[in-house]
């Protein structure tokens, strides 16, 4: 996933398109944008205020 997606509302994000496992889960609110940065294995998320959260992940298969 490279393409932004934006929660349609309040989500505790652990698994992304169930290949993509975070460490910890992680909230993202209605209206965040959020995506996979495969380059470091971290879910990136737009908080909205200029702030880019990252969260570390695995792809698992």
């Amino acid at each position: 996933m490279t393409e932004r997606v934006i929660a349609d509302r309040l989500l505790l994000v652990d698994t992304v398109d169930r290949w993509f496992h975070l460490e910890e889960p992680t909230f993202v609110d209605a209206g965040q944008a959020y995506w996979i940065d495969r380059s470091t294995s971290e879910l990136c998320v737009d908080r909205g205020d200029g702030r880019v959260s990252r969260h570390a992940g695995a792809m698992c298969r």
